[in-house]
């Protein structure tokens, strides 16, 4: 005798599907986070007051390799422009002898300087002459360029 149909399934619960689904979903969430935090850190702050608009170019320098020297990152990238890259910890400034004002307008700090070896070579350890030149912007004197020489 032929057997009768079974019946339709009548949305009966699985709870297994209910939990994988509920981990595919907070992994996703999860991992969109951490991408998130990944791409967009917290601007790093001063650890100090930042020199006010009228400050003289002078103290913004001295504040400027002091933050280096001292590794407050916040402090100078607040100082620099989008010229030219903040120094942060890489490589270390080990100390600074304020050398001389120059350029044509006076508007470049010459240094003697001692730093730890870059990590990516581009610069060895040791003491060499290095120059930061600033521009007035409506913040105050901002760094605009540096390098050798």
């Amino acid at each position: 005798m032929p057997s009768a149909p079974k019946p339709a399934a009548t949305g009966r619960f699985r709870p297994r599907i209910l939990v994988v689904a509920l981990a595919i979903v907070v992994g996703f969430a999860g991992c969109l986070a951490l991408a998130f935090v990944l791409l967009n850190p917290q601007p790093v702050t001063p650890r100090g007051p930042v020199p006010a608009s009228f400050a003289p170019m002078s103290t913004v320098a001295r504040t400027y390799v002091e933050a280096a020297k001292h590794h407050d990152c916040g402090m100078t990238r607040a100082l620099t422009t989008s010229n030219t890259w903040a120094w942060c910890d890489d490589p270390r400034l080990i100390s600074y002898k304020l050398l001389s004002r120059t350029g044509d307008d006076g508007e470049c700090m010459a240094y003697m300087i001692t730093i730890t070896a870059s990590s990516d070579g581009s610069m060895d350890a040791g003491t060499e002459p290095w120059s930061l030149c600033f521009r007035q912007t409506k913040a105050g004197w901002r760094l605009w360029d540096q390098g050798q020489g």
